[in-house]
């Protein structure tokens, strides 16, 4: 027992040698270990996040974004009593045989303290996990405490601004983003144009970055006028709890340096 300093696709195969799938093919429904039969597991809600009027969860919800096979991870989580009582907490821990959780239970967890709960987690398979903690307290706003374990590219490089060299009006200039991917997973991805511009164009919007491959995006500005132009463009990739990039590119058009003069 320690003291607490304060009070947004189904997945279904496992991944083949030789035949890397696309990540959302990749998830598996979490299955129980054959055991006696909890009570409290079968007859009760488990709905609420973060916290109720008792317990409060930090974090609300665990992520072990990226693994390499066979490794170990570990994550803590902290439950906090909120209230200004004194009380008994259940806690059901994690079911499945990829994620153990270990912690030392206490009977009376005192307003102001808090169980630390120890998670560890060792994947055999290229996809994605999922498991959950529960907790069951005084009342029906029992606690639910997602855990997800999935991989990611790591190794993917957007920057946020490229500046493409000036081009006379009339001819064009090509710039290649490269996607790369180390893990043996493909993973779809899609292009979206947020600010456009008729200057540019961009091949393709949509593809597949291969299991330890590269993809690249060509991006090909075309001036009409003598001006400074750019396009903003957002790259989606299709892993778990991903996060868009934003790139914003640029082109000028100025006069053949023949024709300055």
């Amino acid at each position: 027992m320690e003291v607490a300093m304060s009070v947004p696709q189904t997945l279904s195969e496992p991944h083949r040698r030789g035949t890397p799938l696309p990540l959302n093919q990749l998830v598996e429904e979490s299955r129980s270990r054959a055991s006696i039969p909890n009570h409290l597991l079968e007859s009760k809600i488990y709905a609420k996040l973060k916290s109720n009027n008792l317990i409060q969860a930090e974090p609300s919800v665990l992520h072990f974004s990226g693994f390499e096979l066979g490794k170990d991870y570990i994550k803590t989580v902290k439950l906090i009593n909120i209230s200004s009582e004194v009380m008994n907490i259940h806690l059901i821990p994690t079911q499945t045989k990829h994620f153990q959780t270990t912690y030392t239970k206490k009977y009376r967890l005192i307003p102001g303290l808090a169980y630390t709960l120890k998670v560890g987690f060792c994947p055999d398979e290229w996809r994605y996990f999922y498991d959950c903690i529960r907790i069951h307290c005084k009342g029906e706003e029992n606690l639910l405490i997602p855990v997800h374990a999935y991989p990611v590219i790591d190794d993917l490089h957007i920057p946020p601004h490229i500046d493409l060299s000036t081009v006379p009006l009339g001819q064009s200039v090509r710039h290649a983003i490269p996607l790369r991917c180390s893990c043996p997973i493909d993973f779809e991805f899609q292009v979206f144009a947020i600010q456009s511009h008729e200057a540019f164009s961009i091949h393709p919007l949509t593809g597949v970055i291969p299991a330890n491959g590269e993809v690249k995006i060509i991006v090909t500005f075309s001036p009409f006028q003598y001006e400074t132009s750019q396009v903003t463009i957002q790259l989606v990739i299709s892993q778990f709890n991903t996060k868009p990039y934003l790139c914003t590119i640029s082109g000028r058009c100025e006069p053949h340096p023949a024709l300055r003069y």
